[in-house]
């Protein structure tokens, strides 16, 4: 049997991270792992690639949503090939959903699917849980408090960002919602690691066994009062993507300004931002992340991925307008340190369009 690792958290929470450096510090050549995007273009397969050929895109809708028959030939293929190779050289599989998806449909098709029951079993469901946006997510998104529910572990990132008081209120709210879970700080690499990379033994899926499963009719109770309880498998309204490849080299200047117009533009509407970029001067490439009001710094990228040498941008948030999004990427070209327009309206003025 191959035990499948689902790994689940709301968008932003760290996932990419924290796999990144999973598959950094073990053997990357005895997992498989299985990205799951929400939006057009798929990146965090790049970002795997460099560190393992067994990496896998669903990239044809929401795990939880549409492609549960490409999970299970995408899980068949595997099993194929390692069957190939000898069984010992694979340990696990590892699931990466996207942010929006709720693990429940994915997880009831791994423990009861015909075909995949011979040659797999799932392993440790484990949640990222963002340390700075969860409570607001909690009230928000009924995504957000499915994956904490679903979870044997719950890894809490971003911990430096909040106070002490932020995170005992996060604390209290997950063991409500999930006291069967184990709260892992993801600062503790040996113990994620660990996680990760133990075959469970018996006791483990015994114990699994034991826990009751959640009251879905409750979902909606645990809410915040601003949010509306959806049926399974059913996103957050109005919640829509948007993805391009860009063919011109982004300055830094611009890169900035760019951020400050749609983080003016949607705020906390703004669910996650990423995106893979080659910028001017000084060359170099570089993975960019955003979560709301908030840009993480960039991260270098050692070579580029693939021949495709254009840049990829992602969106997800609700209500997104794309012809907005599209017109705001001439800020990319911006060259001036000290010009940092706030909406469309100004770039086009210090732009003179």
């Amino acid at each position: 049997m191959i035990f499948c690792d689902f790994l689940t958290g709301f968008l932003g929470s760290g996932k990419t991270t924290l796999l990144n450096k999973m598959l950094r510090l073990g053997n990357p050549q005895r997992f498989a792992v299985v990205v799951n995007e929400f939006g057009e273009v798929g990146l965090d397969q790049w970002v795997y690639s460099q560190l393992s050929d067994n990496v896998y895109l669903l990239d044809s809708g929401c795990l939880c949503c549409t492609i549960t028959h490409s999970l299970r030939e995408t899980l068949m293929e595997i099993q194929h090939y390692s069957t190939q190779r000898g069984l010992d050289s694979l340990m696990k599989v590892v699931i990466e959903s996207s942010g929006l998806a709720d693990p429940l449909p994915t997880l009831h098709a791994l423990i009861g699917d015909p075909v995949l029951k011979p040659y797999f079993q799932l392993g440790a469901v484990v949640a990222t849980i963002d340390a700075l946006n969860a409570c607001d997510q909690l009230d928000l998104y009924p995504e957000s408090v499915r994956q904490v529910m679903s979870a044997d572990f719950l890894l809490i990132t971003k911990s430096d960002l909040v106070s002490t008081e932020q995170f005992e209120l996060l604390d209290s709210r997950l063991r409500a919602l999930n006291p069967f879970a184990r709260l892992v700080d993801a600062h503790d690499e040996n113990l994620v690691f660990s996680i990760f990379n133990e075959t469970q033994n018996a006791s483990f899926n015994f114990l699994k066994a034991l826990r009751p499963t959640p009251n879905l009719s409750s979902y909606g109770l645990q809410l915040g009062a601003n949010a509306h309880y959806l049926p399974l498998a059913k996103h957050t309204s109005n919640t829509n993507s948007w993805a391009r490849f860009i063919d011109h080299q982004p300055t830094w200047p611009g890169l900035s300004a760019w951020w400050e117009i749609i983080k003016n533009e949607y705020g906390a509407r703004l669910l996650r931002c990423k995106g893979m970029v080659s910028m001017l001067e000084p060359a170099s490439h570089l993975m960019i992340h955003g979560v709301g009001n908030h840009f993480h710094s960039p991260t270098p990228i050692a070579i580029w991925p693939d021949s495709d040498t254009r840049g990829r941008l992602v969106c997800i948030g609700i209500g997104l307008d794309c012809d907005f999004l599209d017109a705001s990427l001439i800020a990319l070209t911006i060259k001036e340190t000290y010009a940092k327009p706030k909406n469309l309206v100004e770039l086009y003025q210090l732009l003179d369009l």
